[in-house]
């Protein structure tokens, strides 16, 4: 009986850091469209697809995870 509370707080737990996980990586690439980091040079207005998937558009994680959770709009 003890077993059930402990194990719904590390399934609580581990989609709490799956979700921050996305938030990062969401608000890394945000942060990169609007900065225009990863323009495609070929077409004017498109968008490096390889270049969204690999940049690091703020020195730690934290930091993305810190403006996301800090500016949030309805």
């Amino acid at each position: 009986m003890k077993q059930l509370p402990w194990t719904l707080c590390v399934l609580a737990l581990a989609l709490v850091f799956w979700l921050s996980i996305a938030v990062v990586s969401t608000e890394n690439q945000r942060n990169a469209l609007v900065s225009k980091t990863c323009a495609d040079p070929m077409f004017k207005g498109e968008v490096d697809a390889k270049c969204l998937a690999t940049v690091q558009t703020r020195a730690h994680w934290w930091q993305h995870l810190t403006y996301a959770m800090t500016h949030i709009r309805s």
